[in-house]
């Protein structure tokens, strides 16, 4: 193997979910991230986690909802799908037993859904979602065609 990356020059969670969501909107791509992180000990941190727990938020949640466009035979957005990506790290970084189980929902709502290390995965993860739809969701995500 290679050498190891020491912790601290690896991308936090935020910088690679923002780095995805420039990828998506410059793709005009309709997403958007689920602000569902309480991993802080500070009270206010505590108090809005609470908050949100009343609210209806749940554990384990997943980052991404994205909605990829179905095309008609005029190149017109017929319908979308929705794909669920919950975003890692590259390194140095866990999936939750809430998060584990929130996969097996969407798996079997028929959601395509997965877990990527770092915006490039997820970004890739994207075009195959894409190309599982079909090839002209395909080449509109791309940019081959406009």
């Amino acid at each position: 193997g290679g050498r190891r990356m020491p912790k601290a020059s690896v991308p936090l969670e935020d910088v690679e979910c923002q780095n995805f969501h420039r990828w998506l909107d410059a793709r005009n791509i309709h997403h958007t991230h689920i602000p569902n992180e309480s991993r802080s000990s500070k009270k206010d941190a505590y108090i809005r986690g609470r908050k949100l727990k009343s609210l209806g938020v749940s554990k384990g949640y997943w980052d991404y909802d994205i909605y990829l466009p179905v095309y008609d035979c005029e190149n017109r957005v017929a319908q979308y799908v929705l794909v669920k990506i919950e975003m890692k790290r590259v390194k140095y970084s866990t999936t939750s037993e809430d998060q584990k189980k929130w996969g097996r929902i969407y798996k079997k709502a028929g959601i395509p859904c997965a877990i990527c290390k770092g915006a490039e995965e997820a970004e890739k993860m994207v075009l195959k979602m894409a190309g599982d739809i079909s090839e002209k969701t395909l080449e509109n995500i791309r940019g081959d065609v406009f």
